[in-house]
């Protein structure tokens, strides 16, 4: 008997938001190799097999930058259909873990849940997810690149997730800033350089970057 693979994984991609569900190899020779993203290439995981550990998983939060690292002995993997893989950190879901067709037919439901409850919607639940990774991305980049600054001039931000947004709030003085992350609009209005505009936390005074 031949064992190909020793259990199936999907990750959404922290660059392009898509998913898709591909095999962890076993007993291929290597010890340690790279998940990438099949549609763009990206990597999103660093799987690696120990002894007396079994599988490791190192995966980043593409949120708040959160290095996790997962393990699931042998024995548990062999009995394992479905479990989701959340950041240690701020317990957003990173991915899913388990056999191929549990992971599909959870994909598969959760996607017609979410159009059952959205009837008419144009932006499908995986096109939210990527509109908002992507996003993630961007606004990343430009407090990175010195895009965006607090009014008090500090450049250092927390920042949190909501479904549909990007809450900034500056670590110098708790003023915030919500940034639209939830239509193709919201994401061309980040890439041009939106002009934001911060809340201070002692009133309800509005004031521009």
């Amino acid at each position: 008997m031949v064992v190909r693979t020793i259990c199936s994984v999907a990750f959404y991609c922290q660059r392009c938001g898509q998913i898709h569900i591909q095999d962890v190899p076993c007993f291929s020779g290597q010890k340690k190799f790279v998940l990438r993203c099949g549609n763009c290439s990206h990597e999103q995981a660093l799987v690696s097999f120990r002894p007396h550990k079994g599988l490791v998983i190192e995966i980043s939060c593409g949120v708040c930058g959160t290095k996790n690292t997962v393990t699931y002995p042998l024995r548990l993997l062999r009995k394992m259909q479905f479990e989701k893989i959340y950041c240690g950190q701020d317990q957003f879901e990173l991915g899913y873990i388990g056999r191929w067709q549990s992971i599909a037919e959870f994909l598969d439901f959760n996607t017609a849940e979410y159009e059952a409850l959205h009837p008419g919607d144009e932006d499908n639940f995986m096109g939210r997810q990527q509109i908002l990774l992507e996003a993630v991305n961007r606004v990343h980049d430009m407090v990175e690149d010195g895009g965006i600054s607090c009014p008090c001039g500090s450049s250092d931000f927390m920042a949190d997730v909501a479904e549909d947004s990007i809450v900034l709030e500056c670590a110098h003085c708790g003023s915030y800033a919500v940034v639209p992350a939830g239509s193709a609009e919201d994401l061309r209005e980040i890439g041009s350089g939106c002009s934001l505009e911060f809340l201070l936390p002692d009133s309800n005074r509005v004031r521009k970057r």
